[in-house]
């Protein structure tokens, strides 16, 4: 006779912590160097139950019945399921539950449960960061934070004395979006364009995003303009890996 059986089983979460990555950012003028180290978040894992129950739930003629088994949460432990890790409750002979275990976790099993220690993504490297003074028609490399042509992706173009342009230069490409530190992950979704940006709509205080010619994300704040003529341009940036 087949055997079918019915089991409801709720896993209840408690004690997660969120991990938050932070990235590069700029302020008050001032390059700021966050750390990017993954975090740890702990959480506990109970087993849905502390009994489980196994009947026949086939239908049987009459005058027949069955006889319930319902026993307590003996064991806990961590087995391997399809390849994965999975958290098992072990309830004699009422049967096993597992659910698997969370992504990017170490898990240990316990009495009535399981402590999980998941590390969330750690969040990108920085490749290089500073401050660069762009004097007028000059190039910027913000894989090198360095001014000069060789590798620039910026450009402080001069049309005339009033026209002034920051301009990608060798394939890069630049996002301006709403002018708002939006970091790695932010620029990473950026709409980015190969045209040039006249320096008006970017006064001092707007955040840029840039993707270099060598293919990295990058973003700078313009945290200086000077005054008169020729203009220097001093921007604070970071270009990650």
């Amino acid at each position: 006779m087949a055997l079918a059986f019915l089991k409801k089983v709720s896993i209840g979460l408690r004690g997660i912590s969120a991990a938050s990555v932070l990235v590069a950012g700029f302020a008050g003028g001032a390059v700021l160097q966050f750390s990017t180290e993954a975090e740890a978040a702990t959480q506990t894992i109970n087993c849905p139950v502390d009994k489980a129950r196994r009947e026949v739930t086939t239908a049987l003629p009459d005058g027949w019945w069955s006889t319930p088994f319902v026993t307590s949460l003996r064991t806990t432990k961590i087995v391997e399921i399809g390849g994965r890790k999975a958290l098992q409750c072990d309830y004699g002979s009422s049967g096993k539950i597992q659910r698997y275990a969370p992504d990017r976790s170490t898990c240990e099993a316990r009495p009535g449960g399981f402590r999980c220690e998941t590390r969330a993504a750690a969040g990108p490297r920085t490749f290089s960061t500073g401050e660069i003074n762009i004097p007028q028609t000059y190039l910027a490399d913000l894989d090198r934070g360095r001014v000069g042509s060789a590798g620039a992706d910026i450009w402080f173009q001069a049309e005339t004395r009033d026209l002034l342009y920051l301009a990608p230069r060798n394939g890069a490409q630049i996002g301006v979006g709403n002018r708002s530190n939006r970091g790695y992950r932010g620029c990473s979704r950026a709409r980015y364009t190969t045209e040039r940006v006249s320096l008006r709509d970017v006064p001092v205080g707007s955040y840029v995003c840039v993707k270099t010619n060598k293919g990295r994300i990058s973003q700078f704040r313009v945290n200086r303009i000077s005054g008169g003529s020729p203009k220097t341009v001093t921007i604070g940036y970071t270009t990650f890996e």
